[in-house]
This record gives structure tokens, C-alpha cells and sequence, in this order.
């Protein structure tokens, strides 16, 4: 795994040239992202010497590996900027840099305008990295990656791809990193357009995009009081809550393509719905049905997305807009897409076996699939959204029980834990809308850090680095 894992670094390095390049032209201080750049490149050196390419690429146990663990090594180099620069502790540091890659967008810096342009820059940029996936990214940019690729989708997006071979795997990643590219530089020329300066326009984008949510201001969206960067913002938010494999899809069949996916329909319909109610509360407060309406839908997006901008404070709505909110924070986007969450597909295979279950009571000897799109769920694919939605609640009720034992209230942990989990930011109440991290204690703050880790990396390939076979070598795990 050494060979892999100097390869990942070597590509961490290239990218933090970025950064340190923008601090020397723009006369910053340089030695945190030098020290950074200097670390990844000595660390990917030295595992490439250590290590040799294997002959198979590589196998299904070290995919997992080098997803889990890779994760968890690029946020602690990533954290280096912060720390070293002096803006940061050291918890508060990891902890920037976990939300940052993971796409969760929750900071703990407390004032964003005494920042330097280039920690603002990096804080964008592992976003950008992070959302379509550390692994993924460096699979569409360096050979090397093997079988073990289809793992790696896997885990980092959500989308099955058993059987693909390796070059199909290489193909799918650059047609995927192309993708992103190009939606990264529309939504860059639209935020310029409608207003904002280059810099705001670049990493604002790039927050997009990635559904990540991180803003050079510290108002975030509602910064720029301009409903043209709102309109705009909505649009890429829902785009990239979308499936990117349905985007592949477009150009070969067409706007078909997504005609056909039930689950973008789904999260279509659910973002609207969401909005619909929600204008229909605020508008008893005040505001006029244009304002209400922009405001509701913004809010539903940015939540649906998980991207976690924010242009209204929304703890201050009523208690039924809450509880869209909450609902579309746990649910979260499509599968395939830049987006945290449960994902939409799990629900609604969740709910089709819930059906069939009230069916099979009525008649126990009847033989029922479940169909989804025109097409049959295998038993496989009906276990996994079982288990992972099993999971998914255990895990949200030990973060919860962790946060009230911490201090939190009981309602405000609950929202902490889905939004930890489902990488959307901001949360409820003391960690809601307007606020931000940086008063969380310690013990909180380390189980938000596991909690989005495990939330981007879909839950079981960090719980597989726990069991203690997976170290072992076991007949049938490679």
C-alpha cells in the first residue's frame, strides 16, 4: 500500500503549489503551505521507496485501505496551512481541514475577513478536491490505480461499479474530473457576471460545486444581498446534487437520460415540495412572495445539496420549516453526486421494501421484487440501503447521546449529528445558521470530525479499518 499511498501524496503536493504559488504573487506569508508542499512531497518519496508498484493493481482490502486511510492522511497534511500559519490550534486545525475535504463546510474560524486570501483559497480548494472524491481526483490524474478503482468509487460516491475494467475505470474518472472542471468554470463566469469579485467568484464556485459550503465572508451567502448570485447559486447546487454518472449518460442519450432517473425526480420533487411549504410559513412574517419564495428555495437547495450556504437565518423559522430542513439534511442528495446524506436512492429503496413487506403480510407465499426505474433491485443492493440506513441512525444516536453528554441540548444534538453526518454545516440552535464550530469542547469537536469522515466515506469502509480480520490476511477478502 506504500506505492499508493506515495502516489496520493505525491498528487496532494502538485496541489498545494496552488496555494503557496497565490501567497508568494500576492506577498503572504509562504512557509505554511512551503511546509505543507515540503511534508507531502518528503512523506511521498519516501513511501515510494519503500514500496513498489504491484503487478494486479490493487485488491479489494487495500482499496478500502487507501480510501479510509487516505482520507484521514490528506486532512492531516491539509491541516498544516492553518496550524502553522498560527490561525489555528491544533483540534481546531484538523477539524477545519476534515470539514473542508469532506465537503461539510462547518468552520471554527470566527472571523473570515482577518484571514489571509490564501488560507481562504486553500480552505476552497479542499473542497474542490474533496467533493469529488481525494482518491477518485487522483484516479482521473495518475495511472497506477488498478481494480481495486471500482472499491474506490464505491466508497467515495456511493455508486456501485462492480465489474468495470480498469481502463473503463480510468475513462469514467476523467470523463467525471471533466465534468467537474466545467461546471467549476461556468459557475466562476456566473458568480462574476451577476457580481462578485474574481476571488469571491473562484472559491465560491469551487464551494459549489463541490457541495461543500465554505465562503470567504463570514455572513456566507447572504453577504452579497443579491438575489442574482442567489438564483445562480441555486441552480449549481441543484446540478450538483444530481448524479454525475447521469451527466455521462446526457451525452450520449440525451436529455432522456435524465428524464428516465426516478431519483433525480425524487430530489426534484422534494427540494420543491420543501420550498413550497416553507414560503407558505414565511410569508405571514413579512416578506413578499418573491423574497419568501427565493429565500425558501435557496435554503431547500443549499440544505437538499448539503451544501451549506446560507442567505437566511433559518433557526428563527417555524417549527414545520425546521423539520423540512432536518428531513432534507438526513436525506441529502442523489447517489453519484458531490452531495452528503443518506442518499436519495436508499430512501426510496427503503421505502419500495417497506411496501413489499406490507404485501408480503397480506400474502406470505407471493414471490414480489422490488422495481425501481424500470429496473429490479437485487437482494444484494435491498441489504446494503437495509443495513446502511441501519447504521446510519445507530451512529446518529451515539453522536447525539456524545454531544448532550458534552453540553449540548438534546434537540441541537440531534441536528448536530445528522448535519456531521450528511456533510451539509450548519446545524440548529448553538450551532445553527449564523453560527459556527469554534465554541464546540474538545470531545465534540474530535466526534465531528470522526462524525464527517465517516458520514463522506458512506459509513462502512472506516468501520472495516475497526475489525480486527481486516488486517489479517484472510482467504476471500482480496
Amino acid at each position: 500500500m506504500a506505492f499508493f499511498f506515495g502516489r496520493l501524496l505525491s498528487g496532494l503536493s502538485a496541489v498545494s503549489l496552488v496555494p503557496l504559488l497565490f501567497t508568494l504573487a500576492a506577498g503572504e506569508r509562504v512557509f505554511p503551505f512551503l511546509l505543507m508542499s515540503a511534508l507531502s512531497a518528503g512523506l511521498s518519496a519516501g513511501l515510494a521507496r519503500a514500496g513498489k508498484s504491484p503487478a494486479d493493481g490493487m485488491s479489494l482490502r487495500e482499496g478500502i485501505a487507501i480510501t479510509s486511510l487516505g482520507w484521514i492522511l490528506c486532512s492531516l497534511i491539509g491541516s498544516v496551512p492553518y496550524i502553522a500559519g498560527g490561525h489555528l490550534g491544533v483540534v481546531d486545525g484538523v477539524l477545519e481541514s476534515v470539514s473542508g475535504f469532506t465537503g461539510a463546510g462547518a468552520t471554527v474560524i470566527t472571523a473570515l475577513s482577518e484571514m489571509p486570501d490564501g488560507i481562504l483559497l486553500w480552505r476552497s480548494m479542499t473542497h474542490w478536491v474533496g467533493g469529488l472524491g481525494i482518491v477518485v481526483f487522483f484516479i482521473a490524474l495518475l495511472p497506477q490505480f488498478g481494480e481495486g478503482a471500482a472499491r474506490v468509487f464505491e466508497t467515495e460516491s456511493g455508486t456501485p461499479v462492480q465489474g468495470r475494467t480498469r481502463p473503463r475505470m480510468k475513462t469514467t474518472a476523467q470523463a467525471l474530473f471533466a465534468i467537474y472542471a466545467a461546471l467549476t468554470l461556468a459557475a466562476t463566469v456566473a458568480y462574476w457576471a451577476a457580481g462578485m469579485t474574481l476571488f469571491d467568484a473562484v472559491n465560491h464556485a469551487m464551494s459549489t460545486i463541490a457541495t461543500g459550503g465554505f465562503s470567504t465572508h463570514d455572513e456566507s451567502a447572504a453577504y452579497f444581498h443579491s438575489p442574482a448570485i442567489e438564483w445562480c447559486m441555486i441552480l449549481f447546487m441543484l446540478l450538483c446534487g444530481a448524479d454525475f454518472g447521469m451527466y455521462i449518460g446526457m451525452m450520449r442519450d440525451g436529455a432522456k437520460a435524465a428524464l428516465k432517473n426516478v431519483e433525480l425526480r425524487f430530489f426534484l420533487a422534494m427540494v420543491i415540495i420543501s420550498a413550497l411549504v416553507m414560503t407558505a410559513e414565511l410569508l405571514p412574517s413579512g416578506m413578499d412572495a418573491g423574497t419568501a419564495a427565493r429565500t425558501a428555495l435557496f435554503q431547500s437547495s443549499t440544505v437538499a445539496s448539503t451544501t451549506g450556504f446560507v442567505s437566511a437565518d433559518f433557526d428563527r423559522w417555524p417549527p414545520l420549516s425546521k423539520m423540512c430542513l432536518l428531513f432534507m439534511m438526513a436525506v441529502g442528495g442523489c447517489s453519484g453526486s458531490t452531495a452528503g446524506g443518506i442518499k436519495v436512492i436508499r430512501i426510496l429503496l427503503v421505502v419500495k421494501l417497506v411496501g413489499l413487506g406490507g404485501r408480503r403480510a397480506l400474502s406470505p407465499l407471493a414471490r414480489e421484487e422490488v422495481h425501481l426505474g424500470g429496473r429490479t433491485a437485487s437482494r444484494e443492493v435491498l441489504l446494503g440501503a437495509g443495513y446502511f440506513l441501519f447504521a446510519y441512525c445507530a451512529l446518529v444516536g451515539l453522536w447525539s447521546m456524545i454531544f448532550t453528554w458534552d453540553g449540548s441540548s438534546a434537540f441541537d444534538s440531534i441536528a448536530l449529528a445528522v448535519t456531521t453526518m450528511g456533510n451539509v454545516g450548519p446545524g440548529f440552535g448553538e450551532w445553527g445558521a449564523t453560527c459556527n464550530y469554534a465554541a464546540l469542547p474538545t470531545m465534540s469537536k474530535l466526534t465531528v470530525a470522526a462524525s464527517m469522515l465517516i458520514g463522506r466515506l458512506e459509513i462502512f469502509p472506516m468501520l472495516a479499518l475497526f475489525r480486527p480480520g481486516f488486517w489479517r490476511k484472510e482467504r476471500g477478502w482480496d
